[in-house]
């Protein structure tokens, strides 16, 4: 059941990501913000911590590559921040106690971080023209919100469907 349910979670949750990324700019007295989803990243580091990091792993390269494609951004961006925050996430829950608190706390870290790869990887390569409190005001603080809300909506249902259903 686990082989069938994990995959099958994460490809539910990359739907998800892409109808809730598809709703956004929105305008606020003139300023277009940017609430773009990270369940299925938030998902790859619940596999890390409370199942298996070569699960998440495989998973994370799959779904990189997959995001990559159907997101038409530079190819590698998706694959490689999963990776590495897959990596990061394992390494750091060697030292730190798995307390939802520390979840929540990391989670929002890695989104951070995310969106912080990208901003970085497009304005090495020209592509972004955007400046960078800008950048902290239109996309990394309403991420960090929309992601607050879901990690507290959807983080206990997760754990609730990994523990019944992917022994």
């Amino acid at each position: 059941m686990q082989l069938v349910m994990i995959p099958l979670l994460a490809l539910i949750l990359f739907y998800i990501d892409s109808l809730i990324n598809t709703a956004w700019p929105v305008t606020i007295f003139g300023m277009d913000y940017f609430f773009k989803s990270h369940l299925l990243l938030m998902y790859l580091l619940i596999i890390t911590v409370y199942k298996n990091p070569k699960i998440a792993l495989i998973l994370g390269i799959l779904f990189g590559m997959i995001s990559d494609i159907y997101f038409n951004t530079i190819y590698g961006v998706h694959l490689f921040g999963f990776i590495i925050a897959i990596l990061l996430m394992n390494q750091l829950f060697k030292v730190f106690y798995k307390d939802l608190k520390m979840m929540i706390v990391l989670f929002l870290g890695f989104i951070f971080l995310f969106e912080h790869f990208y901003y970085i990887t497009f304005a090495v390569l020209g592509i972004v023209h955007i400046n960078y409190f800008l950048f902290l005001w239109t996309h990394v603080i309403p991420a960090l919100i929309i992601n607050l809300v879901l990690i507290l909506l959807i983080f206990p249902l997760i754990l609730k469907l990994l523990d019944k259903y992917a022994k």
